[in-house]
């Protein structure tokens, strides 16, 4: 509980299970200053239901950020589910379904969508008991699976960095080493290759790192110490807090750029790694593709809209970290400064006439 106190800067944080189908998870939204909260589902083994709170309400307030930095009208939630094992068939989408009832409930405060351990699949069974919801798959009317997005603006954020960081106008040659290759990752690593990077990859899953890397021409290397190997760029893209002090002191890249929430164990690293000269953007700048994909059915954007906003992430980025260069700051601080100084607009703007 005493965890849970320290992070809770939140408008609410609902606890929910349905004892029919043994489904268990909580939503929690950090604001809704911009508009509705909007967040993935994600389903990952928590143990117990005060850890999932706790990584819901951090993903939640990195969700804000996140909206804020793309200026997407939208606040920021999230929703977690504890997966005992049992999410398969047609329990499966008995316990969506009651998910979706569950969110129903929020009356449109959250929108939910695609996340770590879900799919479109998923947010279908959730939309007959709810409209909110975005990420179905193209043939129900929605913009399916933002991963692809989310690689590209992670892509981005990587050609921005080298070019800002390393002083490099594109990728070839340059050393990316991509830690996680799901859906994003993977997606990462065929841009990168695309690009002519010299990629490394690794995933908890051993054989799906064997399977991407031969698709693309990649190499598949341990997990062990990945983050402190000989690279140009660490992309880490599998879950949050794989940056702690001790990896960076082993650290020999010159850019962090991935896709995971949260990447920093600690906010303060920032300040760790601009020290030890090592260019990080941060991780709801740089991941942005995915909301801006999903987000655009409640924003109801269409496909050039959505199109043009992806593409611009990456300038975006670019100019966030020159100016944190010129200002003598970290790119986080910066970018923090700013998307909370939106945020505290909308906050305060007087209400019209």
């Amino acid at each position: 509980m005493d965890l849970l106190s320290r992070e809770f800067e939140h408008e609410s944080l609902t606890l929910f299970e349905d004892p029919e189908s043994g489904m268990r998870g909580c939503v929690a939204i950090h604001s809704t200053a911009l508009g509705p909260a909007m967040g993935g589902l994600r389903l990952s083994r928590y143990e117990g239901i005060s850890v999932a709170a706790v990584d819901a309400l951090r993903l939640s307030r990195a969700m804000s950020l996140k909206n804020s930095a793309a200026g997407l009208d939208l606040g920021g939630g999230k929703a977690v589910l504890i997966d005992d094992g049992e999410w398969t068939g047609e329990l499966r989408e008995a316990r969506m379904r009651a998910v979706g009832v569950r969110i129903g409930r929020l009356g449109g405060a959250y929108v939910t969508a695609e996340d770590v351990g879900t799919n479109p699949g998923d947010m279908e069974a959730i939309a007959t008991q709810t409209p909110y919801v975005a990420g179905r798959p193209p043939s129900s009317g929605g913009r399916g699976d933002p991963s692809p997005a989310t690689a590209e603006t992670v892509f981005a954020a990587i050609v921005s960095a080298v070019d800002v960081g390393l002083g490099r106008a594109d990728l070839e040659g340059v050393r990316v080493g991509v830690e996680g290759v799901g859906h994003v990752g993977a997606a990462l690593v065929r841009l990168l290759r695309e690009a002519g990077a010299v990629v490394e990859v690794c995933d908890l899953d051993a054989e799906r790192a064997e399977r991407v890397a031969a698709e693309w021409g990649a190499a598949a290397v341990s997990r062990e110490r990945f983050a402190e190997r000989e690279l140009d760029v660490f992309a880490p893209c599998a879950l949050g807090g794989a940056v702690t002090e001790p990896v960076i002191k082993g650290m020999r890249c010159r850019v962090i750029a991935g896709a995971a929430n949260n990447q920093l164990a600690d906010q303060s690293l920032a300040a760790v790694l601009a020290q030890a000269g090592i260019l990080y953007v941060p991780d709801f700048v740089a991941n942005c593709g995915g909301i801006i994909h999903v987000g655009a059915e409640p924003l109801g954007f269409g496909d050039a809209e959505v199109r043009a906003r992806i593409e611009a992430a990456g300038e975006r980025t670019r100019e966030l970290l020159r100016e944190a260069a010129e200002q003598r700051r970290t790119p986080l601080e910066l970018a923090l400064a700013l998307a909370e100084a939106r945020l505290r607009r909308r906050v305060t703007a007087p209400e019209p006439a």
